[in-house]
């Protein structure tokens, strides 16, 4: 299969008939409770990131400035974020990253739907006349050049351009399952297939769908809007690619064949998260997602370096620690700890992720378990080893405790 290379002195060129939408209004039921207090886009990665810095920083490295984030509930951590971290675009330019809550401009219903939410924000196209549109999901972990699946638009003259992931059958009943002729136009989509048999082709692997779109703008403009006055979802996956199939030029765009095609993870319920996050610790993921010719940016605080100390000293293995961190005569194996983090002596931390802000006192063992954002457990305290303990205060999800933002115990 042909690769798609790009040239970086043609790329702000193009990128200019381009707008980017990110889709970062969704509740995240799945990973709950760690949407409580936010968006799904806005939950921390790694101790470190938000979900939505790889979407947008696969934007920046790809030289895209114009991108719209759609934000809808609980999205004022995601708009602090945004202004904290994102807000260095020129826009003396017209570069920029700016947030759009759902604002009911043609009904008084909210986004019901992924293509709604790009419905009831035409207007904003016609400030810019693009030619192409791109459409992201704010809320996968991955690194892609979008130059790579524009050029490939461009080349097939495409309405539409969907990349695609493949993986075994058996792990394809929570995506949009689609196959292709050899020339990579899109045959059939399946949203969400109920039972395996549904899936077409004989062999085990399939193709996904990876909710990353480039539609001519002439194209998705009036399939919005016939999709607007029908009885359906105003979803992509269950209406819109659909119906463009039999009457416009719909191609597939192969991840696995692209630059970064070696790694994407939807982090849609607390074992994929929590999975990911240890695939990222140990090198499977985060070797290859921050590099230093494709980096992740996220917000930087200035705070002092990582403290470590104690009179027998810190005993660190396979693990990250954020910076103004206090470790003292403590024990951590195969976790991430976020920045500002008090881990106190006698502690041993493993197989864990301890986000930002958190307390953790003497003489406590965390093993398989979530800290959010500020949450503090006491002295001698013992989490992962007795799951019916750990269930009278403790969300527990999978075999996994999670401690709430700021919960304190």
């Amino acid at each position: 299969m042909e690769s798609y290379s790009t040239n970086k002195e043609t790329m702000l060129l193009q990128n200019k008939k381009v707008i980017t939408f990110i889709l970062a209004g969704g509740k995240g039921t799945t990973l709950y409770p760690l949407t409580k207090p936010r968006s799904k886009p806005a939950v921390y990665f790694a101790a470190r990131f938000r979900i939505i810095d790889f979407a947008l920083s696969n934007c920046i490295n790809s030289g895209l400035r114009q991108i719209y984030v759609l934000t809808q509930t609980k999205s004022l951590s995601l708009e602090q974020h945004l202004r904290q971290g994102w807000n260095f675009l020129a826009n003396e330019l017209s570069q920029f990253i700016a947030t759009v809550p759902a604002q009911q401009r043609i009904s008084e219903q909210w986004y019901t739907g992924t293509a709604d939410a790009i419905y009831q924000n035409l207007h904003l196209l016609e400030d810019h006349r693009p030619e192409h549109v791109l459409i992201l999901s704010g809320d996968h972990i991955y690194n892609m050049d979008f130059n790579e699946i524009y050029q490939q638009h461009l080349d097939n003259n495409s309405d539409l351009t969907a990349s695609v992931l493949t993986i075994k059958k058996s792990e394809a009943s929570e995506f949009g399952v689609l196959s292709m002729g050899e020339d990579l136009q899109i045959k059939q989509f399946i949203e969400k297939p109920e039972d395996i048999s549904m899936i077409p082709g004989t062999s085990d692997d399939c193709h996904i769908n990876m909710g990353i779109y480039i539609f001519k703008t002439k194209s998705l403009v009036r399939m919005l809007a016939q999709d607007a006055r029908s009885l359906s979802s105003h979803d992509f996956g269950k209406n819109i690619i659909p119906d463009m199939l039999d009457k416009y030029r719909v191609h597939g765009f192969i991840f696995k064949n692209s630059r970064f095609g070696h790694y994407w993870k939807d982090v849609g319920t607390i074992k994929s998260y929590f999975d990911s996050n240890m695939q990222f610790l140990n090198q499977l993921g985060g070797k290859t997602i921050c590099t230093p010719d494709w980096p992740v940016s996220t917000v930087g605080l200035q705070l002092p370096p990582t403290f470590y100390g104690g009179k027998e000293g810190v005993f660190l293995n396979n693990s990250s620690v954020g910076i103004g961190s206090y470790l003292f005569d403590c024990t951590v194996v195969n976790s991430l700890i976020g920045r500002n983090v008090v881990i106190e002596a006698g502690t041993t931390i493993k197989d864990s992720i301890i986000m930002a802000n958190c307390r953790i006192g003497k003489n406590c063992i965390v093993k398989n378990a979530i800290f959010d954002d500020g949450a503090s457990i006491k002295d001698n305290t013992t989490i992962g080893e007795n799951p019916e303990e750990d269930k009278k205060h403790f969300f527990i999800s999978e075999g996994i405790a999670i401690l709430p933002k700021n919960y304190k115990f």
